[in-house]
C-alpha cells in the first residue's frame, strides 16, 4: 500500500461514495485506476466493507449509553449471553473486554425508561454500570 492508496482510504472514510472521477481528480489519477486500486484493497481485505451513517434522533432515539457487564457465569454461559445480548435490538455493538468488567455495550434506547427496561432485562448475567452518553 502506498501514499496514494492511503490518501483514497482517507476520502473513502470520509465519504464511502465519493466517486472514482472525483477521487482520481484529487490524486492525479483517472478512475479507472482509482476503481482498480479500490478492488484491489477489497480482495485485499483491507476494505472490509462500507458503512452508513443514520441520524438516530430523527428515529426516536433519545438516549444512548455505554454499560459495562461484570458477568457472573462460568465461560460457557459467558459466550451464551454474549451471544444473546449481541442480538437484542438495543444493543449497536457488544465487546468483550480485560479489565474488572467482561463486555462493554453500546446501546441506543427511546428514552430513559426504555434504557431500565434494557438493564433489567440484561441484570440476569451480571452487574451493570451505565454511562449515558450526553455529546458525540
Amino acid at each position: 500500500m502506498d501514499a496514494l492508496d492511503k490518501k483514497i482510504l482517507e476520502m473513502l472514510q470520509i465519504n464511502a461514495r465519493e466517486s472514482f472521477a472525483h477521487i482520481g481528480k484529487e490524486v492525479g489519477l483517472s478512475a479507472p485506476a482509482i476503481g482498480k486500486r479500490v478492488r484491489q484493497m477489497e480482495d485485499e481485505g483491507v476494505i472490509e466493507g462500507y458503512a452508513l451513517r443514520v441520524n438516530h434522533e430523527k428515529l426516536g432515539i433519545e438516549t444512548k449509553a455505554y454499560i459495562t457487564l461484570v458477568m457472573h457465569q462460568t465461560l460457557t454461559a459467558t459466550s451464551n449471553a454474549l451471544e444473546k445480548i449481541r442480538a437484542m435490538e438495543e444493543v449497536q455493538r457488544c465487546d468483550r473486554i480485560t479489565g474488572d468488567d467482561c463486555l462493554c455495550v453500546l446501546g441506543y434506547f427511546r428514552n430513559n425508561r426504555h434504557l431500565i427496561a434494557f438493564l433489567e432485562k440484561i441484570g440476569q448475567y451480571g452487574a451493570s454500570k451505565t454511562s449515558i452518553i450526553l455529546e458525540v
